[in-house]
């Protein structure tokens, strides 16, 4: 029921387009996944009070252009996206991360230019060691674990937008209850059919074995009835 839930609320969401090559894309704990998938990824943390982040947006804004092509230049509003944070395990602003293969790495260096970012993004990251594998949100095991931390957002999103069509509470409150008890519903009718179903094909399997355990032993009965008969 839960899987029914998510996806119905993941088919009320606006898609979203292609994201555009040579231009920072921000994501939230909705489109990470999608977007990390692309390909190699470079993603700022960010938070709108941080001094150092304000510095280093119009330098991700150039570095994007740089790496047009080549890398996807990502940014994430932390405090926005708490969620997503956490399973980046940023603890300060800004945090800069690349993710590529089921791996994370974090540039911890000083340097913050265009030059040495895209260095970096390109062959830098091949020298810095990654985060544990279960800390990576790019892996399988991140991106299961990715799924308990997206539902509530997917939610929010989803609320948002049926709110925009024109959606009251109670009719919001009322669709997304009807999605599990429709989906349990369909289940119990399949496995009702199920069962149905094997329990006849087991209870005609059943019946051919008797009729042939029968037919065996007329025809056994018929075949000692001819014995005595020559043996007279």
């Amino acid at each position: 029921m839960l899987c029914a839930l998510v996806m119905f609320l993941g088919l009320i969401i606006a898609p979203t387009s292609a994201y555009p090559t040579g231009k920072v894309v921000e994501v939230t704990e909705v489109d990470f996944d999608a977007q990390v998938a692309k390909g190699p990824t470079l993603v700022d943390v960010y938070a709108d009070w941080c001094g150092h982040c304000r510095q280093l947006a119009p330098v991700w804004e150039e570095l994007a252009k740089e790496l047009e092509g080549e890398v996807y230049v990502v940014k994430v509003n932390g405090p926005k996206c708490r969620s997503l944070q956490q399973r980046l395990h940023v603890k300060a602003y800004p945090s800069i991360l690349y993710l590529r293969d089921g791996e994370m790495r974090s540039y911890d260096a000083a340097q913050r230019t265009v030059q040495a970012l895209a260095a970096f993004a390109r062959k830098g990251w091949r020298r810095t060691k990654p985060v544990p594998f279960y800390m990576a949100p790019n892996n399988w095991y991140g991106r299961s674990v990715g799924w308990v931390y997206k539902i509530p957002a997917i939610a929010r999103e989803a609320h948002g937008n049926l709110r925009k069509a024109g959606w009251g509470d109670v009719s919001i409150i009322f669709a997304t209850l009807a999605v599990p008890v429709a989906a349990g519903m369909f289940a119990i009718f399949v496995a009702d059919v199920w069962v149905v179903r094997t329990t006849r094909a087991q209870g005609a399997a059943a019946r051919r074995r008797d009729d042939a355990r029968r037919l065996l032993r007329e025809q056994q009965e018929a075949l000692e009835r001819m014995n005595r008969v020559h043996a007279d």
